[in-house]
């Protein structure tokens, strides 16, 4: 068996009765781009709590057949990006009265996203499963931008595992979770049940009109969490805080609307496909949000940055209708005769 090994906060994907871990959710870039700068323009990046009440998500494109890249992840690929990032949840047990029971768990994932959870041997929610194994586990991030992506819901049936996989299961706790202390702390004494995921319960678009879907687990396995998850945080945040005026360019040339009419706009998300942004005009209350889709799947942080900057550039020379001027090359001089 492969020794585990931890790059980036990731264990490198290894057949499924070993793991990949997963990143907490402490990783993720603190503080809310909402508190942004404001950019030289007067504008603000900052939207109005009824402004962001009423905003909406578009709901992700799967690839065609016809091989036309999406316009945005599948609902299954953003709730394996979801579980992959969080790393805890609410696990829902059947107490001994019939009543369910929801109580926090940590876990690290097997290579088709499935959570080992650890559980203290003497908790209640262990109990509870010794007599019935059907439960569920709520994820969703705490933390703003994140938050905002989705929330998923696995339901299934638990089973220990092997010895050899608790171990390994107990030492990526131990660099995971290494901050829990009383109840969260990890014991010798910790037992370590995989979830086998029957079905997903999605729910995506929390900013407004969310859309709600059951993912199979087949779907839901065998799709791949988005690359750039454990950056995409902190490039949200240093756009909305150091480029707002670039990202209400993006939000203008994405809405057709004039850069001068827009009061406020906000980077959302990004992934490998595109970004969700968020604009307000000037005298509207409400927001608008808008998936701005990449020409082709961003590789990593440093392509994401570039892809973004021409995205501005771009909006830039939109709206200054800017057209280059050719200017021809001079014509070629006379050969000079020999004499």
């Amino acid at each position: 068996m492969k020794n585990l090994t931890l790059k980036n906060m990731h264990v490198a994907s290894i057949p499924m009765a070993q793991f990949k871990s997963t990143v907490p959710s402490q990783t993720l870039s603190q503080g809310n781009p909402l508190n942004t700068k404001v950019p030289k323009t007067g504008k603000s990046t900052c939207l109005t709590e009824s402004q962001h009440t009423r905003l909406s998500i578009i709901p992700a494109v799967e690839n065609g057949s016809n091989g036309v890249l999406a316009s945005a992840p599948s609902s299954a690929e953003t709730a394996r990006t979801i579980v992959d990032l969080v790393a805890h949840g609410t696990l829902c047990t059947s107490n001994e009265d019939g009543l369910p029971l929801g109580t926090y768990v940590t876990y690290v994932l097997d290579s088709e996203g499935q959570p080992i959870l650890r559980l203290r041997a003497d908790a209640v929610h262990t109990r509870n499963l010794q007599k019935e194994s059907k439960c569920s586990l709520f994820v969703q991030p705490g933390e703003h931008p994140a938050r905002l992506l989705a929330r998923v819901t696995l339901m299934g049936y638990v089973q220990p595992v092997d010895v050899e996989v608790a171990a390994q299961a107990a030492d990526l706790h131990q660099q995971l979770h290494q901050g829990g202390v009383g109840v969260d702390s990890p014991q010798d004494s910790d037992i370590y049940y995989r979830l086998i995921v029957n079905k997903c319960f999605y729910v995506g678009g929390l900013s407004g009109a969310s859309s709600a879907e059951s993912i199979s687990s087949e779907a839901y396995k065998t799709a791949e969490p988005d690359p750039l998850r454990t950056i995409a945080s902190s490039l949200v945040n240093f756009w909305n805080s150091d480029r707002p005026e670039d990202v209400l360019r993006i939000a203008a040339n994405q809405t057709a609307a004039a850069f001068d009419d827009l009061a406020a706009a906000e980077l959302l998300w990004v992934d490998r496909l595109g970004a969700y942004v968020k604009a307000a005009e000037a005298g509207k209350g409400a927001a608008e949000t808008v998936r701005v889709s990449f020409l082709r799947e961003v590789e990593d942080e440093r392509d994401l940055r570039s892809t973004l900057t021409m995205l501005a550039q771009v909006a830039w020379e939109a709206d200054r209708t800017y057209q280059p001027v050719f200017t021809p090359p001079p014509p070629p001089s006379a050969p000079v005769e020999n004499r």
